[in-house]
């Protein structure tokens, strides 16, 4: 593990440097900013932290839930204004955690799910199982039973896999879905819409709360490894892919028909993650993403943003989480006196 993040960290070190010359050239003439009666402050509201972040998730204004390497597992219970570290019984890499409220809660480590149905005092592992080469991506659950949790396994993590849960999280079926490539991200919007996203652009989505799936095209040659999605209603949504920079895109109709979405503005970019709380407000984590160009904003659909300011030091933005347009939060990486830290950021609107 410490191999890997240490080849991340050169490759994206690398990257930076080329993507940061390329916007001081011309990514901020191509990219229309967003009116400031729309914008907020990023603000860091827990730095230093050891361990990597990879997700973020709140249940209402007050409280939330931060995973990350090593079992690591932080819990807010005023808006994220202080944090405090909770027990986990395993010390895998814990890679996505949800909330349906502010009692009961799950998360996916690379093997393994686990559980909390006390606001995270303690947490039991439910279910494990061998993915061999692969591991969990995303879990997301509709309400305190049903949940679904998508990953890889064999060789390379390459084979798809889909899971469902109608009791809480107690046990978990293969859901009846064949021959997919690896799943990485999973949107849930009610019981008639809910979607998942994978390699190969794939994109499925459900209208029986996963009884019968049905194979959405994007119509991208070549197809791009997916790794998120996002709906807000039963028409608008959007997917990204951080490996084949080729931006995002977006559906009006439902997921029939996709445009690419500020191929101009975003050209150099991949995605890393990106959160939509209507048809136009979103936030985007920029692969890969650093400084000034680590976040950007959109308030009309993706299609003119707006990036931080010039001396945010931030980095590789791994998850959002947002309660409406006014208020949310966000997880990455912080480079303090030449050491890369976890660092948890709050967004709140200009009144």
């Amino acid at each position: 593990m410490v191999m890997e993040n240490v080849k991340y960290l050169v490759l994206v070190a690398a990257v930076i440097l080329t993507v940061l010359y390329f916007c001081d050239q011309g990514c901020k003439e191509n990219t229309t900013e967003v009116p400031s009666s729309e914008v907020g402050t990023w603000t860091k509201v827990e730095r230093g932290v050891t361990s990597r972040l990879y997700d973020i998730d709140f249940a209402d204004e007050q409280h939330g839930w931060v995973v990350g390497d090593s079992g690591m597992v932080l819990y807010s219970g005023n808006g994220g204004e202080s944090w405090q570290r909770q027990t986990c019984p395993i010390q895998d890499v814990l890679l996505a955690v949800d909330f349906v409220d502010n009692e009961n809660g799950w998360i996916c480590s690379r093997n393994s799910i686990l559980k909390t149905i006390d606001r995270g005092r303690s947490w039991k592992v439910k279910h494990s199982e061998d993915l061999g080469e692969g591991h969990f991506y995303d879990i997301q659950f509709l309400n305190k039973n049903t949940g679904f949790v998508v990953g890889g396994r064999g060789p390379f993590g390459s084979i798809g896999v889909l899971k469902k849960t109608r009791d809480g999280g107690e046990t978990w079926q293969k859901a009846a879905v064949n021959e997919l490539r690896t799943l990485s991200h999973i949107s849930v919007v009610d019981e008639q819409n809910i979607w998942i996203c994978g390699f190969d652009g794939t994109i499925l989505c459900t209208t029986d709360i996963g009884l019968t799936w049905t194979k959405k095209n994007l119509n991208a040659a070549p197809p791009p490894s997916l790794t998120t999605i996002q709906f807000v209603d039963e028409y608008n949504g959007w997917v990204g892919s951080r490996d084949d920079w080729l931006g995002f895109f977006r559906t009006t109709d439902g997921g029939n028909t996709w445009i690419q979405r500020s191929k101009e503005s975003l050209s150099i970019f991949g995605i890393s993650t990106f959160f939509f709380v209507d048809s136009l407000h979103g936030w985007l984590g920029t692969f890969p993403g650093a400084g000034p160009f680590a976040i950007a904003q959109t308030a009309d659909g993706g299609q003119t943003w707006r990036f931080l300011p010039e001396n945010m030091n931030v980095r590789d933005i791994a998850a959002f989480s947002f309660i409406n347009k006014d208020l949310g939060w966000a997880v990455g990486l912080e480079l303090s006196d030449s050491i890369v830290e976890g660092v948890i950021l709050c967004y709140r609107s200009i009144k």
